[in-house]
């Protein structure tokens, strides 16, 4: 549209005519400054050539009203021509708004950890994303939809112990003692059936077997996770496993460039040399990552695969990352600056 009222200008005034859009919509929809270019040459004020400019465009049918405030010159553009342009995108629906913006991107949404179904948090997060996944393709760029799977530390370890758990209170009949914190919930009772049909009765009760039923498990809530992502028709093209990760540590953290050092047995990343409140910790002192050691791999391994531009869509309960998610992105030498962090507020019904 505003091509179409440029190229009239245009050829009314026989040069090139700066043509913006009013902060205050009640003016109209355009607005030109020409006649303060053309008091000079006129020898007469902006506001009494705005004036015969507008009163020029009387019968113009683009325009339903053309006004001179204080030397500018409003454009309200008519029904029919606003008519014209939504009749053609409502019937041109694969046309309307595409175009042939250059570029690759690497999205990921979602991203819930595999030791439950989605909720409604989760499927808002998931319509933002694939609504901006579908709109950048639209737009031209070359994205592709990705879903990280939280499946190391101590919520997959929590899954193996709810699981078990669960089987031997609603399956077994047991009294069993739940710790502080553990997983419930009608899914965990129809998994516990399938193990005990799968594994024998005994699996429920072998406590050397809960890392193994955790990791079984897993795999069967992320398929569901995809089946109720592809029932509101949302498809990912790569899933990256963050437990497949960790061969990767040593390489990456002699990548930091001195962004790490250890103190108490603890390592740390100076994020707070990068805008973090304070440094994190990535090692524990018993040797275990945290989750923000597997988020500094993951985040390595993005960067190492080349695209463009990268952007997370996240919860806004992790705000707090974003900082020294970037930080550890500036230490292994990528631009920091080519990750965006969305945050995708909770919500409840």
């Amino acid at each position: 549209m505003k091509q179409r009222v440029n190229a009239l200008l245009r050829d009314k005034f026989n040069c090139d005519v700066i043509l913006e859009k009013p902060k205050d919509r009640s003016f109209g929809h355009f607005a030109t400054p020409i006649a303060f270019s053309l008091a000079k040459e006129l020898r007469k004020s902006p506001m009494a050539i705005a004036e015969e400019i507008a009163g020029s465009f009387e019968n113009e049918s683009m325009f339903s009203a053309v006004e001179s405030v204080k030397g500018y010159i409003n454009f309200r553009l008519s029904e029919s021509f606003l008519d014209e342009y939504a009749l053609w995108a409502l019937s041109h629906g694969d046309e309307f708004g595409c175009s042939d913006k250059k570029g690759t991107i690497l999205l990921e949404f979602v991203s819930a950890n595999p030791t439950g179904p989605l909720h409604i948090g989760h499927a808002r997060g998931a319509v933002y994303g694939d609504t901006m996944l579908r709109l950048g393709r639209h737009l031209g760029y070359d994205i592709t939809a990705e879903y990280y799977v939280n499946d190391a530390g101590n919520q997959i370890d929590l899954l193996g112990v709810s699981l078990q758990l669960e089987g031997r209170s609603s399956l077994l009949g047991e009294n069993v003692e739940w710790p502080e914190k553990y997983y419930r919930g009608e899914y965990l009772s129809d998994l516990a059936k399938e193990v005990a049909t799968l594994f024998g009765e005994d699996a429920l009760r072998d406590e050397s077997r809960q890392k193994e039923l955790a990791l079984w498990a897993k795999d069967k809530i992320l398929a569901l996770i995809v089946e109720d992502l592809k029932a509101i028709n949302i498809h990912f093209d790569t899933f990256v496993s963050e437990a497949s990760l960790y061969d990767e540590w040593d390489r990456v953290m002699a990548k930091m460039n001195g962004g790490v050092y250890v103190n108490e047995g603890k390592t740390f990343i100076r994020s707070s040399d990068l805008g973090d409140d304070h440094d994190r910790v990535v090692v524990r002192e018993d040797g275990r990552p945290t989750y923000l050691a597997g988020d500094i791999i993951y985040h390595n391994q993005k960067f190492e695969r080349g695209y463009d531009d990268y952007i997370n869509i996240w919860g806004a309960d992790h705000h707090g990352y974003i900082a020294r998610v970037k930080a550890a992105i500036t230490f292994l030498g990528y631009d920091s600056s080519k990750l965006e962090v969305l945050l995708s507020l909770m919500v409840s019904l």
